[in-house]
C-alpha cells in the first residue's frame, strides 16, 4: 500500500526534505521504494553518541568509496559530510536516495544536540546545495 510518504519520496518534484515515521509506515513502503528505484540507506541512530559517531555511521550507510575524501575513514567535519551528501548520486545511482534512521527515539532521547544538528544540515545541504537525499527518522 503506498502511503503519502511514498509520494513525498518518489516525487520528481520537490526537494528532498526531513521526514518522521513510524516503523510500519516505512515498512509498508520499502518493497514499493526499491522497486522505484529508490536507494535506501539505513544507519542505526541508537549507536550514535558523537559527532565521530555519526560521521563515520553516514560514511558507511552511503557507501563512500574508498578515497573519495583523501585518506580518511569518514567525514571528519560537517563540510566534509555535506559534500558525502551532494555526491551520494554519483556513487550510487539511483532516482532517489533515502536515509533510515533506525532507533531515532534513542537518538533524539540521548543525543538530542546530535540529532538536532543533522537536521539542520540536511536542512542545508538540500536546500543550498545539490543534495538531493532524504532524511528518515524512523520511531
Amino acid at each position: 500500500m503506498k502511503t503519502q510518504l511514498f509520494f513525498d519520496l518518489t516525487a520528481e518534484a520537490g526537494r528532498p526534505s526531513v521526514h518522521f515515521r513510524e516503523t510500519e509506515e516505512v515498512e509498508t513502503i520499502m518493497e514499493e521504494l526499491l522497486k522505484d528505484d529508490v536507494a535506501v540507506f539505513e544507519v542505526d541512530g541508537a549507536a550514535i553518541q558523537s559527532r565521530e559517531d555519526l560521521f563515520r555511521a553516514f560514511a558507511i550507510a552511503l557507501r563512500k568509496p574508498k578515497g573519495w575524501y583523501g585518506d580518511e575513514e569518514f567525514a571528519p567535519n560537517a563540510e566534509a559530510f555535506l559534500e558525502y551528501l551532494d555526491d551520494v548520486h554519483e556513487w550510487v545511482p539511483a532516482k532517489r536516495h533515502v536515509v533510515l534512521v533506525r532507533g531515532s527515539e534513542e537518538l533524539w532521547r540521548t543525543g538530542a544536540r546530535l540529532a538536532g544538528m543533522l537536521t539542520e544540515w540536511w536542512q542545508f545541504a538540500t536546500l543550498d546545495r545539490k543534495a538531493r537525499i532524504h532524511l528518515l527518522f524512523v520511531w
